[in-house]
Parts: C-alpha cells; sequence; structure tokens
C-alpha cells in the first residue's frame, strides 16, 4: 500500500507542475486590442468632424462609420477574448485536481483492479493453450520454437501467410524461401514465394519472382495465380502483345465464377483501350452459359444455340475478330462439340494467316481448351 501512496503523491506533484502556473494569470496592461479600440474612437469623431466641416458629405460619412464601426467590434470582442484568458485558475479549483485526480485513481484501481496479483513475463504466457493466446504471442511462440529448430520447414509454412497478413513482407519472404527450402518444390508454394516478393518488391514482379512462378507453372501449367503474375511481368516490360494474349488465354481457361476474372478483365480492357471489340457481339460468355444452367433443357439449348449460330453467321461474313473466333471455340466445347470448337479455330487461323501473335493465342487456346491440334 506504501508504494501506491508514493505513486499517488508523484502524480499530483506532476499535477502541480501544470497547474501552478495557470494559477498566477497575465498581466493586465493596456493590449494591443485596447489600443485598437482607441484608435477606431478616434477616426469615429474625425468623420464626425469632416462632416461638419463640409469635406466629405452625409453618404461617405455613413460609409465610414460603418467600416470603423466594423473593426471597432472586432477589436472589442478580441479584448474581451484576452481578458477571459488571462484570467487565472482559482487556487481552489488547482487544490481539488492535485487532491481528486490522485485519490479517484487510486480507489478505481483498488476495487476494480487487482493490485496482489503477481506479474506475468512473456514466457509465461506464452505456456498459456494457444486459444488463449492473442496472434503476437502465437508468433512469438512460433518464433521461439524455430529458434530452436530452423529445420521445422513446417513452422515456416505456418509462419509465412501470418507475415503477409501482418504487413511483414522480407520476413514472410525468408519464410517462403526456407519452406521451400526443406520441404520441397511444390506449384503452391512457388506460388507463395513468388508473390510474397511481389509484394515485398511493391507489386514488382522481379527476376527472382519470374523464375519462382515459372517453375511453379513447370509443376501446374495451368495454375491461376502464377499465370496472372506471368502477364503483369510481360505488362511491366511494356510487352503488351504478350501480356493482352496471357490475359486472354487465363480468361478462356477460367470458369465463370472466378474470383479473378474481374480484374483480369479490367486489365485487358486498359490494354485494349477504347477500341476494344464490345463483348455483347463476340457470342455467349461463360456467364451466358452458366445462367443458361438455370432453364429446362429444352430453353437452355435453344438460347445457347441461337447465340452460337449468330455468332458463327456474322464471323462468316467477317472472319478477321479473333476474340470472336476464340469465343465461338470455346462455346462449342461447353456445348460438347469439339469437333466444330476445331473447326473453328481452323477458320481462325486461316483468317490470319500471317499474324504470329494470332497464331500464339490460338495455340494457347487449343492447349487450353483440351483439342489436340488443329
Amino acid at each position: 500500500m506504501v508504494l501506491w501512496v508514493v505513486f499517488a503523491v508523484m502524480t499530483g506533484v506532476a499535477i502541480l507542475a501544470v497547474l501552478a502556473p495557470l494559477t498566477r494569470g497575465r498581466s493586465p496592461a493596456r493590449s494591443g486590442q485596447e489600443s485598437d479600440l482607441a484608435v477606431y474612437k478616434d477616426q469615429l469623431r474625425e468623420i464626425d468632424a469632416d462632416l461638419a466641416r463640409g469635406v466629405i458629405d452625409a453618404s461617405e460619412a455613413e460609409a465610414a462609420r460603418a467600416e470603423v464601426g466594423r473593426r471597432l467590434l472586432a477589436a472589442d470582442r478580441a479584448a474581451r477574448d484576452a481578458r477571459v484568458s488571462a484570467a487565472p485558475v482559482s487556487r481552489a479549483a488547482v487544490t481539488a485536481v492535485i487532491v481528486l485526480v490522485p485519490a479517484i485513481s487510486l480507489g478505481t484501481y483498488l476495487v476494480l483492479g487487482s493490485p496482489n496479483l503477481p506479474g506475468q513475463p512473456l514466457s509465461a504466457r506464452m505456456e498459456r493453450p494457444p486459444q488463449e493466446q492473442d496472434v503476437e504471442i502465437l508468433i512469438a511462440r512460433v518464433e521461439d520454437h524455430l529458434a530452436n529448430e530452423p529445420e521445422d520447414g513446417r513452422g515456416w509454412e505456418v509462419l509465412a501467410p501470418v507475415y503477409m497478413r501482418l504487413g511483414r513482407f522480407d520476413e514472410s519472404v525468408n519464410a517462403y524461401a526456407n519452406a521451400l527450402r526443406l520441404l520441397g518444390s511444390t506449384a503452391e508454394r512457388e506460388a507463395d514465394y513468388g508473390e510474397a516478393l511481389v509484394t515485398a518488391r511493391d507489386g514488382v514482379v522481379s527476376e527472382e519472382a519470374r523464375a519462382a512462378f515459372a517453375r511453379a507453372l513447370k509443376l501446374d501449367p495451368r495454375m491461376p495465380r502464377a499465370r496472372y503474375f506471368v502477364a503483369i511481368a510481360a505488362e511491366q516490360d511494356g510487352d503488351t502483345d504478350t501480356a493482352k494474349r496471357l490475359w486472354r488465354a487465363l480468361l478462356l481457361d477460367s470458369p465463370a465464377g472466378a474470383p479473378w476474372r474481374a480484374t483480369v478483365e479490367q486489365r485487358l480492357a486498359a490494354l485494349d483501350g477504347p477500341n476494344a471489340p464490345d463483348p455483347s457481339a463476340l457470342g455467349p460468355s461463360a456467364e451466358d452459359i452458366a445462367a443458361a444452367q438455370d432453364m429446362s433443357a429444352e430453353d437452355r439449348g435453344q438460347m445457347v444455340a441461337g447465340m452460337v449460330e449468330r455468332l458463327a453467321g456474322r464471323l462468316a461474313e467477317d472472319g478477321k475478330d479473333l476474340e470472336g473466333w476464340l469465343r465461338l471455340a470455346r462455346a462449342y466445347v461447353v456445348l460438347g462439340d469439339p469437333d466444330k470448337a476445331r473447326e473453328a479455330l481452323a477458320s481462325a487461323r486461316e483468317n490470319f494467316p500471317d499474324d504470329a501473335a494470332a497464331a500464339g493465342r490460338i495455340d494457347d487456346a487449343v492447349r487450353s481448351l483440351g483439342l489436340g491440334s488443329t
């Protein structure tokens, strides 16, 4: 209890050091605001004198009085504020604060606090069950474990995404690298490592990150996340043709409800610019076909077949629409007619015989749709 009394006295001394200067107030000497009041009053008298001598007429005198009066009121308010701010705080108020604040604080702690509990160092808190610990304590616990057993790859793999969520990106990169070294390479681990590198470099896909995504795609060529960042890398290099080809190939492989579709479509639209083809003119999209699943079999077949037929007819008249051919091939695959999908892509090749970029996109479509060769 003696310790708490000492704390209360120390609090009172601190409060006294802050409030003591306020009890003295400021000098009531004539302020600048009060001097301004005297000047403005003199100006009003001079206006009346000028009017009486005929130097100014009545309208000019009235305008001058209004302006001086406005300044006089402003100066009067400033003088009153200065007098109020100069008023000292009463010694009784200071005494009450010095006595009451420590007393109330100490009393509240004695009633609601637990002054008799022993201290709880970090090591003791870390021994609690995981469900009773906060995130920082859990991280400290894993870090302590890894400090003693740095070859525990599973521990690094658990810690890496936690670092990412907390914004500790460099530490996340190190944790993912250790997990890869100790547990071996998988598509997911390589993509996680690459994404951590990109995030740690403020969105720049470095050579090290590109290598990680390349290893991920070697293990899983259809992995959307690795393909996304490879397209980002091409875009950052200024290779817009390759970036657009990669974006479109990713869209072709993405289901209607894929969470990344909107982002990919936005990036593709930004690269295509205002002259991009109208999606509504390209035939049935993946969303259209997915929506048709809720219809009856007959209605669904009629709707999709009608859209595909219209697209095929338009392409027969004007075959210089690569997006249309790719959309048509995908629609045929969804409808279970791979032969017609191959025919659509073969027609696309005929319409773009000397276009290397178009040929690359057609090849991507053949692979992603599982059509063998065309």
